[in-house]
């Protein structure tokens, strides 16, 4: 065999090794493609059960299944787990929600139920994440404060709320309604802590140093309370100090300074 001969042997055996090798990678190719289109089809690997997790005070594991079993049908690796979440947060009464796949085949669930803080509005509530939901019920809450203002305050509304009530419980008040208006100025409705004696008081406020301005009348208040009956409102719009509106034919007078 000459020199010409070998290399031409040498060049068929090196084509053939080439295609050979091609033709093994197409077929593992192929057989991967089929194999993980067997793997994800649904009836493959279905999920198994489904598994929640949570307090079961206002929300039940019937609405649960009913929420999500639609969504939770097919295979298990393709499962999507945001649209799992996405249907059982829309339950009225479900504040958040985790979904996580637990293996081999099952899915847990984990939500946490509205925990109601304030009433909002007419119709709405302020939740532990300072949301403004809308649920029913027989026995909602009534011993938490009224809340009031434009769409999407609520969480400023009920911030102001701690504090504004943290100052006046300081004197044996409690504030049991509070409305921003429009104009962004505030009214408070007050009383004073169950135990005492009953009395209604409107408190008007505007947006300056409310906090301060609460603060001075806090500090006054036992002063005042010997005619708390006979007080209609109190307007804390002034910077140093406050005017009290008098029931009946009582003359308008004004308190001035810190004490």
């Amino acid at each position: 065999m000459n020199h010409a001969d070998a290399n031409r042997q040498a060049s068929l055996a090196t084509l053939f090794d080439s295609a050979l090798w091609v033709f093994t990678a197409l077929i593992a190719l192929i057989a991967m493609i089929l194999g993980a289109d067997w793997i994800l089809r649904a009836a493959t690997f279905p999920v198994q059960a489904v598994r929640f997790e949570g307090e079961f005070k206002r929300v039940t594991q019937a609405e649960l299944e009913t929420a999500v079993m639609d969504t939770v049908r097919g295979n298990f690796l393709r499962l999507d787990l945001e649209a799992v979440k996405a249907k059982v947060e829309r339950l009225p009464w479900v504040q958040s929600a985790t979904v996580r796949r637990a293996w081999p085949r099952d899915v847990t669930v984990q939500f946490t139920e509205q925990r109601l803080l304030a009433r909002w509005n007419a119709d709405a509530w302020v939740n532990q994440a300072l949301e403004a939901v809308r649920v029913t019920g027989d026995d909602l809450p009534r011993d938490v404060p009224r809340l009031e203002g434009p769409e999407g305050t609520q969480a400023q509304v009920f911030e102001r709320y701690r504090t504004l009530s943290a100052l006046l419980a300081a004197s044996e008040l409690a504030l049991t309604r509070l409305t921003l208006t429009p104009r962004r100025t505030w009214r408070l409705a007050v009383n004073e802590i169950p135990g005492r004696s009953s009395v209604d008081l409107l408190l008007v406020l505007d947006r300056d140093e409310p906090e301060q301005k609460v603060g001075r009348f806090a500090r006054a208040w036992p002063w005042l309370a010997r005619e708390r009956h006979a007080i209609r409102q109190v307007d804390l719009r002034y910077t140093n100090g406050f005017a009290v509106q008098w029931k009946a034919d009582r003359t308008s007078t004004g308190v001035t300074g810190e004490g």
